[in-house]
């Protein structure tokens, strides 16, 4: 278990730096109690990681398939418990509200338990923001280093190569991989930062935007929504963006590199463009019927295709108040479940899964009438076999599986089923503000505040199991691997 302490403390170690901003926001707004909670926190962080770094060095370790599991929930796990500190001593709420907000932004979702962001520091502000982002660039590099190529729920490692030099050892292949995904990454947050910075927001309000953008959080700097801001131009910069963190970043990957035969057969990332679109033009049908709002057919087409493209890829952004209402909640439910792409910051079980398992029925379905053809099974590039195709149903029936229990258990404390369900949706999808919009009867329902605690650590371990592979969740409670 060498291997999981030496990346664990590689990745306190950044927490530890990451809480050095808001700490020095702090101490520039005048805001000395916070200053101290968030050098305290990052000093006893980076204080132990260093001591259990120098504490192994020298020692031989490798990570093993088990082990690379258990790192995957360790990064997962144990960083927002640390992070919920300076939120509970900042705000001034208890652990579990704290840990709840925490889990939350690292975790990408975009729930939250503050009524109001008023009396909240500038500090917590943007270390909401960049918790979202941390936890964003901990997912891609999760997905392209462990997941992926252990192929859990059929995940592909087919065009990973494009990420990191072929010919390299596997560490070095791996930091290779990290260090190529966290520069694409940062790139394309600094070049959205830019432009949100030209289009008129404030530059503070931009970063955090920013943030949340490419990482599909959906966290806001500020009440309200980006309406607010009356930038139509911002509107057009995130919704470009929230594709970008919602497509996968191997396909960025092949467009950098001008590798147009890879990029035309990546058909996943079309599909997702394509499908966001296509919901956002019936957002746009919605808005533009809709008497209350009396928007014009430019001004709804716009409002629709930015609420389609956030419900999309997850992210929960809205351009005007309760956008995502507009849509039947079981339709607007069953895409968020859908997701975006592999190997992206979005949540849900995602379009290659659901490319495949509709493959393999069509092919099935075909098998019917004609019981001896031989076709082949591609969905784009990428070829289906049949211990492909186990994997994919096998995540996805999990997936949906944990969504089931969690959804039970929410619903014990809950006034509402169809509440308690989107409430699991919104917690494993990774995307909070589809639970908080005004639904139709959800003005009984309780806000994330009201939740009790049972509840609140239901949906906590419902965001990260969202963010981990629950078939991986599950090989590490296999009594199987521990005898072994």
């Amino acid at each position: 278990m060498f291997g999981v302490l030496h990346l664990l403390i590689q990745v306190l170690g950044l927490l530890a730096f990451a809480m050095l901003v808001p700490a020095a926001i702090a101490i520039v707004g005048g805001d000395a109690e916070n200053a101290e909670n968030f050098l305290l926190v990052a000093g006893l962080t980076g204080f132990i990681a260093g001591a259990i770094f120098f504490a192994l060095r020298g020692r031989p370790w490798r990570l093993g398939r088990f082990a690379a599991f258990m790192l995957v929930l360790s990064v997962w796990v144990v960083p927002p418990l640390i992070a919920a500190v300076p939120i509970m001593d900042g705000v001034g709420i208890g652990y579990l509200p704290a840990l709840f907000e925490a889990v939350s932004a690292y975790t990408t979702t975009g729930a939250t338990t503050l009524s109001s962001l008023d009396a909240v520091g500038p500090a917590i502000i943007f270390w909401r923001a960049e918790l979202q982002w941390l936890g964003g660039l901990i997912t891609l590099i999760s997905i392209v280093m462990i997941v992926a190529p252990a192929g859990v729920g059929g995940l592909s490692n087919r065009y990973l190569s494009v990420l990191g030099p072929a010919g390299e050892g596997s560490l070095s292949r791996s930091l290779a991989t990290a260090r190529t995904v966290t520069l694409i990454y940062s790139g394309a947050t600094a070049f959205c930062l830019c432009l949100l910075v030209i289009a008129g927001i404030p530059v503070f309000d931009s970063i955090c935007l920013a943030f949340a953008t490419l990482s599909t959080g959906g966290l806001m700097p500020v009440d309200g929504t980006l309406a607010d801001y009356h930038r139509p131009l911002a509107e057009v910069v995130i919704a470009f963006f929230m594709l970008v963190g919602g497509t996968s970043i191997v396909w960025q990957r092949m467009i950098l590199q001008a590798r147009w035969a890879l990029v035309a057969g990546h058909r996943e990332s079309y599909w997702v463009i394509g499908v966001s679109l296509l919901v956002g033009l019936f957002y746009a049908a919605e808005f533009a019927d809709d008497p209350e709002t009396g928007l014009s057919g430019l001004t709804a087409l716009g409002q629709g295709l930015f609420t389609g493209i956030s419900l999309i890829t997850t992210t929960g952004f809205e351009v005007a108040f309760d956008g995502l209402v507009a849509l039947p909640i079981a339709v607007a439910g069953a895409l968020a479940i859908i997701g975006a792409g592999t190997m992206s910051t979005a949540g849900g079980i995602k379009f290659f899964r659901i490319g495949g398992m509709f493959v393999q029925s069509m092919h099935e379905m075909r098998r019917l009438v004609y019981p001896h053809s031989v076709r082949s099974k591609h969905f784009g590039s990428q070829p289906y076999d049949i211990d492909l195709m186990k994997a994919i149903w096998a995540g996805a029936i999990v997936a949906l599986g944990f969504v089931t229990v969690s959804t039970l258990l929410l619903t014990l404390n809950h006034p509402s089923f169809h509440g308690g369900a989107l409430a699991a949706i919104s917690a494993f999808s990774n995307i909070g503000p589809l639970y908080a919009a005004e639904w139709d009867g959800s003005a009984a329902w309780p806000a994330y505040a009201e939740f009790d605690a049972f509840s609140k650590i239901v949906m906590v371990v419902t965001m990260i199991v969202g963010r981990i592979e629950a078939v991986a969740l599950l090989t590490l409670v296999n009594l199987a691997y521990w005898r072994s």
